[in-house]
């Protein structure tokens, strides 16, 4: 079983966004990569619609993906109901991302605040994303992680300058878990696994923009020991998602 914890799909021409579920599918596939979380590139709310898409996606392909609803927090208390709603009204929606650089607020701002301690009242895990750029930087991730500590809190590991901060920020926060993707080293992910524990990463691609094939060889150059390698794999995932029960076969059976 294996279970990537980030990747894209949307479809929005006005944009130039054309990344159907069936493209993500057959990367995950040629991977043999047997579920996926899916979240769009555009935000709700916004012109493009993109919780619309990701719940098409997911109703589509219901045993390989599960909907993380992207929000902007510029748009407060309506961004939270519509994301209380997504979660209440569709159990394959199962968390909340984040994209602090394409909204431009900040992770430890009131309005992202709002939407992270909504997701930790309901249940389910907010997404970061968090590299090199302003703004969605280790250090500024860690300071919403601290400011809501019911909630669980998924982030790259810090892109290729600052990976070594976001182990640091996990570190303080046991509320952080770390990706795997957007690190070339596999000395990072290493060191991520020994200093916080294999409970505390998941594994991930961001496909499309990641290539799942050498994302998942990275996880095998580790050489780790099985049940360390499964953690990563899906368990951690499936554990923070609350889908183990409902894995059978290598397929998710919705009840």
């Amino acid at each position: 079983m294996i279970i990537d914890a980030h990747a894209h799909s949307d479809e929005y021409e006005a944009l130039g966004w054309y990344d159907p579920p069936e493209k993500v599918i057959k990367l995950m596939d040629e991977a043999g990569i047997d579920i996926a979380v899916v979240t769009t590139y555009s935000e709700e709310p916004g012109p493009a619609p993109s919780l619309s898409n990701l719940e098409q996606y997911v109703a589509k392909y219901p045993d390989r993906l599960i909907g993380f609803p992207r929000m902007n927090p510029r748009y407060g208390q309506e961004a939270v109901d519509i994301f209380e709603r997504a979660i209440k009204n569709n159990k394959h929606m199962r968390g909340l991302k984040l994209h602090p650089i394409s909204n431009a607020v900040k992770p430890f701002a009131p309005f992202s605040l709002q939407l992270i301690r909504k997701a930790g009242e309901l249940g389910v895990p907010v997404f970061f994303h968090c590299g090199d750029r302003a703004l969605a930087q280790p250090f500024q991730i860690g300071k919403a992680a601290e400011k809501c500590p019911d909630t669980t809190i998924i982030c790259h590991m810090g892109g290729y300058f600052h990976a070594e901060d976001s182990i640091s920020v996990a570190q303080k926060h046991d509320n952080i878990v770390l990706d795997t993707s957007s690190t070339p080293y596999l000395d990072i992910i290493r060191k991520a696994i020994e200093v916080l524990g294999p409970e505390r990463v998941v594994f991930a691609t961001d496909n499309p923009a990641g290539d799942p094939i050498s994302e998942l060889e990275k996880i095998r150059m580790l050489e780790l020991p099985r049940e360390v390698e499964d953690r990563i794999l899906w368990k951690n995932i499936a554990e923070i998602l609350n889908i183990e029960s409902l894995i059978h076969n290598q397929r998710l059976v919705w009840t």
